[in-house]
């Protein structure tokens, strides 16, 4: 039901006969709904917690993945790098060496031609050069430089042969690193493409466990709303029971005083009607009737309904206009009234027989028990909400500070009071105001 639905309902509902608060109104399954839900948000909180946890750990999963592929690309760069210096030192190694070997097959083709020369002018070309010479001084010179550019020529062919394999074994090297970086590059892009895939991957969960804690907050933050909501119910369906049952323990104090107020006048008319039949009585020289001779008195309210263990486990505040007094007996003593030393009563005074069993009238625990000045042995039990009832007057203290009592449990028998009246003296406390006990019993 709608908070201003159950509003108009109870204020409809106060025009009638109202019914006991209990039937009339109850909180009960709201407040199973309220538990409900706050049992869903605590699953729901720790929910996001984890998956909290989770999207940490998915975004420093991302993110050492990002660094990682920082450094493959870097690495990369740094490997493409070296590639294009290889590939060019081996294409100019490679220029070197189409051109060594241009300048070789030039001397090999010149060393060629002179051989063949040599080789059809037979062996005696050198000593025909000799003995058909006009000076043979001249012939010499000419012999030396011939056979000195034949071993110049036989020296660089040596030399270009010996550059070409120098250059042809630094070209393999050259091929080997190429051949190792590229091998490297190649693993680098698998590892990139690796981290990508696995970065990928992350980042589909990450965005699934992002996706999955907003759902979660925003059920969240719907189910705190109902829990506002219901709160609020509660509260006002409360306050609602309290009304009530403050309305019907007024009522009830009303018609106590009413039936109290009937009964004295009641008493007074029978005692006026006896005074007139005695004054008649002795005016006719008659004996005075047994009757008139006695006064009417109106005896104080009895108490029968005594505190059992039907109210154990329930908060206190809810036994307002249910409370069952602590002891049976006369009630004497009644709050506001004034006492005999001249003071007002902040309780109620239960006359009864000493020795009689005190009964706790809810679950709470002792915070005292010993002698309390002006009203001998005492006991006061915290029920919790800023709630505590006082029994003194007490012959025997029968619970200790600290025990925990449960509504109907025994915690000592009816003695005096200091004053010198005998029975049970009992209040109720709420953050150390006295309340009316008659207020809150049936």
């Amino acid at each position: 039901m709608k908070p201003y639905v159950l509003m108009a309902a109870l204020i409809a509902g106060t025009s009638h006969a109202a019914p006991p608060a209990s039937a009339a109104l109850s909180t009960a399954p709201h407040q199973q709904d309220l538990k409900s839900v706050r049992k869903e948000i605590d699953t729901l909180k720790k929910d996001i917690a984890q998956k909290q946890a989770v999207q940490k750990e998915a975004q420093s999963a991302i993110k050492e993945s990002e660094q990682a592929i920082s450094q493959t690309n870097q690495a990369l760069v740094t490997l493409e790098k070296k590639q294009n210096n290889s590939e060019q030192q081996l294409e100019a190694l490679r220029a070197q060496i189409n051109a060594s070997r241009n300048s070789l097959a030039a001397v090999r083709q010149r060393v060629g031609q002179m051989l063949a020369r040599q080789y059809k002018s037979g062996q005696h070309d050198a000593m025909k050069l000799m003995m058909n010479a006009n000076d043979p001084n001249q012939s010499a010179r000419d012999l030396a430089y011939y056979q000195h550019i034949a071993r110049a020529q036989q020296q660089l062919v040596a030399q270009l042969i010996t550059h070409q394999h120098e250059l042809e074994a630094l070209s393999f090297q050259l091929e080997q690193e190429l051949a190792r970086l590229n091998s490297l590059s190649n693993r680098k892009s698998q590892e990139k493409t690796s981290l990508q895939q696995d970065k990928a991957s992350q980042q589909q969960e990450l965005n699934k466990v992002t996706g999955e804690i907003k759902s979660g907050q925003s059920k969240l933050s719907q189910l705190q709303e109902n829990e506002k909501r219901l709160t609020g119910l509660i509260a006002q369906i409360n306050k609602e029971i309290q009304r009530r049952r403050a309305e019907i323990a007024r009522k009830a104090a009303e018609e106590r005083k009413a039936r109290l107020a009937a009964a004295h006048e009641a008493a007074r008319k029978e005692n006026e009607r006896r005074r007139k039949l005695a004054e008649n009585a002795k005016k006719q020289g008659k004996p005075v009737p047994e009757e008139a001779k006695q006064t009417v008195t109106v005896k104080e309210e009895a108490i029968t309904d005594v505190a059992d263990d039907s109210a154990a486990g329930r908060a206190f505040v809810s036994l307002q206009g249910r409370m069952k007094m602590p002891v049976a007996g006369q009630l004497v003593g009644r709050f506001g009234k004034p006492r005999q030393q001249g003071v007002s009563w902040k309780g109620v005074f239960i006359q009864t027989a000493s020795g009689t069993p005190v009964r706790s009238v809810a679950d709470g625990t002792v915070v005292f028990a010993d002698q309390l000045r002006g009203f001998g042995n005492a006991i006061l039990v915290d029920h919790g909400g800023n709630y505590m009832t006082v029994y003194t007057g007490l012959s025997v203290i029968g619970k200790s500070v600290g025990s925990g009592v449960k509504a109907g449990d025994t915690i000592g028998n009816t003695g005096t009071l200091d004053s010198g009246e005998s029975g049970l003296y009992f209040e109720i406390r709420h953050m150390g105001r006295p309340l009316n006990p008659q207020a809150w019993a049936r």
